[in-house]
């Protein structure tokens, strides 16, 4: 089942959250416009409300400087008709002398506070005479306004109007031209301002200006951007010269004006506004970001759990086949286990090994190999029970739990399963036959855990690939104790072999014509702590299976030529001595070597040294092994083969390797001379031997009929108790130094 991505961003999903809670572009934007709008509408009002302001401004600013004109013009007015009563008076008697005149006219300035002087002018407008003049001879000269000029315009173009100068013009011969000017000089300012003082607040200015060209003549320059009220200064029998201005700042006459208000009131809506628009576009994304956020983690969530399920399902079952595996089995075993606690009989378990998975694998490829393995799952399926499980428990191992089984029936259900098993399987068109071995266990009692059922169902299955005859074996616990006496055994074994604790026994071969010692063959031994020896089979297998046996090989290699080196020594030393050499010691490439350099060290002759080998040596690495077979052979050192017939047998090894010696193994030997078979195998090997000139030991031979059947087939030489069984070296050394000879050791 294919494990599903989890996450398929490179980039962290809480920093796309975090980034999409950020405000975006275009809101910041929009919020930009919308405050900028604001402030334009702000603006727009503001210019609005001004202007209405300065519009009503200048309609009370109009309204009242025509009061402050009419009362100017009043008070101004007032001034000229005295001058004008007393032109009018005058005009009737000029005088004629200073003195004259200056008595009509002195209460006239008398009577007016801003009439500073007055002043009498001939025809063409010269000072003849003036009050409060200076005393020098020098008459006074300036110009002067004239009341009734053509037009009816005033000049006003004098720079000072506290000394505004106005004359009335005297007519005494005709009214052609003005004969005399009688004038006063007027402090216009102070009238103005006293006037203007009673209409006037701190806010407001007066600007006097001339009519024709806006001069200012009084006051200060009008702001531009001041609301202005104007009006003409119209004195009695002339036309406007002048005109009043009231002006004011805009705003000046409040603390606060509207257009102000209005103007921070935009400044501060637009404030608002736009931080309420980011705040809300904030709110905005920060939920979208929320539910981005709860989103992304249903779904991990549901990743999660996806994933979960999947290494959950990766975890308990066979990615080949998808069969639960030995983990889900055990669980469920423990599960029925505990469902059925009443009923401790009614679990049975059935554990099929396959053969020759590891060859199929090696001719056919691993592809054909999952195919095959796929193939069987299928068939376990078909033929399965309805409420039966099926899991495989390792690569070569399935393992099926049945219910409501006797024994019978599930040995019964165990054949079809091997039948179903060993159909042959078809590829491109090539028939594979694949072979298996079943084991079944049974749960004994409530208290059995799942992993001893398990444990007893590999055992009963290993049972049954040890068998050729029976391949559907029920578990005994027999099979456990002897299982734990092995183990025992071989933990026994590999201690005594890593501790030197082993020994080296002899047995004599004796040559049946004259019953003499032919030679000697070293046996390894080891007795535990019980007094039981231990024989040969078992120490050797129990190194090879432990991986010791090239340290067994060497330790019994150097121990041997050692023994025999003292009995050359001693000069009882047998023709030669027998050594056994097993298949695994010929995995080392450097076995010869190793053979010869003992050898040599402990100088003892090549050619009285044989090698006993077992015929696995002739079937795996042949070239390598014929390698090391010829390097000996050509050292001197003779070679046999042992067990000759029970294994592999090949007359061809005999042809193609440089064998001295073949042995009979001890199982052709038992039943001789009544059994036909090995009356027929004895008499074959005998003979080829002869034909091939190789030398014949028979092995195992323990009466006197079977010696004397022996030695007429042809067979020289025997080997066992009859004559003697294996001793120790002392033993060894007494039997080799006795005076005479000695033909039977035990009676």
């Amino acid at each position: 089942m294919p494990l599903s991505t989890f996450n398929d961003h490179n980039e962290d999903p809480l920093t796309l959250a975090r980034r999409s809670a950020q405000p975006r572009g275009r809101a910041i934007i929009f919020i930009a416009l919308v405050c900028f709008g604001v402030l334009v509408a702000t603006f727009l009002l503001y210019q609005a409300a001004q202007s209405q302001q300065a519009q009503r401004t200048e309609k009370l600013l109009n309204v009242e400087v025509q009061a402050l004109s009419s009362a100017v013009e009043r008070s101004i007015n007032t001034q000229l008709t005295r001058l004008s009563s007393l032109a009018s008076n005058i005009e009737l008697d000029v005088p004629s002398t200073f003195s004259t005149w200056q008595a009509l006219v002195q209460q006239t300035q008398q009577d007016s506070a801003y009439i500073s002087s007055l002043f009498w002018a001939d025809s063409r407008k010269e000072i003849s005479w003036q009050t409060h003049a200076d005393t020098s001879h020098n008459k006074p000269r300036f110009s002067f306004d004239v009341v009734g000029e053509p037009e009816g315009q005033l000049e006003t173009d004098q720079p000072d109007l506290t000394r505004w100068r106005i004359a009335y013009p005297i007519y005494s011969h005709s009214r052609a031209a003005p004969s005399y000017y009688l004038g006063a000089v007027v402090n216009l300012d102070a009238l103005v301002g006293e006037v203007a003082s009673d209409y006037l607040n701190k806010h407001q200015h007066l600007t006097m200006t001339r009519w024709a060209n806006d001069t200012v003549l009084l006051g200060d320059t009008i702001s531009p951007f001041a609301a202005v009220g104007s009006a003409p200064l119209t004195l009695a029998g002339t036309q406007p010269a002048m005109q009043l201005a009231l002006w004011q700042e805009p705003g000046a006459s409040q603390f606060i004006s509207l257009p102000i208000l209005i103007y921070i009131a935009g400044m501060l809506v637009a404030l608002l506004l736009g931080v309420a628009l980011y705040l809300a576009e904030v709110n905005l994304m920060s939920r979208r970001a929320a539910q981005t956020t709860i989103d992304y983690l249903k779904n991990e969530i549901e990743q999660r759990k996806d994933v979960e399920q999947q290494l959950h399902f990766i975890a308990n079952h066979d990615a080949l086949t998808y069969l639960p595996n030995r983990h889900a089995l055990t669980r469920y075993i423990q599960q029925r286990v505990h469902e059925s606690n009443a009923h401790p009989h009614d679990l049975a378990l059935i554990c099929v090994d396959i053969d020759n998975l590891k060859e199929i694998n090696d001719l056919y490829g691993q592809a054909v190999h999952d195919q095959l393995l796929v193939e069987l799952a299928q068939r376990l399926q078909r033929v399965r029970q309805t409420d039966d499980y099926i899991a495989k428990i390792s690569d070569d191992q399935f393992a099926i739990v049945g219910s409501e089984l006797s024994p019978l029936k599930a040995e019964i259900y165990a054949k079809q399963i091997r039948k179903a098993i060993e159909q042959p399987f078809f590829h491109d068109a090539e028939e594979i036959i694949v072979t298996c071995a079943v084991g079944i266990s049974y749960r004994y009692d409530a208290s059995m855990p799942a992993q001893e059922l398990l444990r007893h169902a590999d055992t009963a299955a290993h049972r049954a690939r040890q068998l050729s005859h029976h391949r559907v074996v029920v578990f005994q616990m027999a099979m456990r104790d002897h299982l734990h006496q092995k183990k025992d055994t071989e933990y026994a074994i590999r201690k005594a072999i890593q501790g030197n604790e082993l020994s080296l026994h002899f047995q004599p071969q004796i040559d049946l014509k004259d019953h003499s010692i032919a030679g000697i063959e070293a046996l390894v031994r080891w007795q535990d702590t019980e007094g039981a020896v231990i024989s040969p089979d078992t120490i050797v297998r129990t190194a090879e299976d432990t991986g010791l046996m090239r340290q067994l090989g060497t330790w019994v290699v150097n121990e041997a030529l050692e023994t025999y080196a003292t009995l050359l020594a001693q000069h009882c030393a047998p023709p030669f001595i027998a050594i056994n050499i097993s298949g695994h010691e010929f995995q080392d490439s450097f076995l010869a070597d190793t053979i010869l350099r003992a050898i040599e060290r402990h100088q003892v002759p090549p050619e009285r040294v044989q090698i006993e080998l077992t015929e696995q040596v002739f079937i795996e690495n042949l070239s390598q092994n014929q390698h090391t077979l010829h390097t000996l052979a050509a050292a001197g050192v003779s070679l046999a083969i042992d067990d000759f017939g029970t294994g592999y047998s090949s007359l061809a090894y005999l042809k193609h390797f440089p064998v001295d010696t073949v042995k009979i193994d001890r199982s052709f030997v038992a039943d001789l001379p009544h059994c036909k078979d090995d009356i027929v195998i004895c008499q074959a090997v005998i003979n080829m031997a002869q034909l091939l000139k190789l030398k014949v030991v028979a092995e195992g031979v323990e009466r006197e009929d079977q010696r004397d059947f022996l030695f007429d087939l042809g067979c020289r030489y025997a080997q066992g108790h009859l004559y003697y069984p294996s001793m120790n070296i002392h033993q060894l050394t007494a039997l080799l130094t006795q005076s005479q000879p000695i033909t039977r050791l035990f009676n």
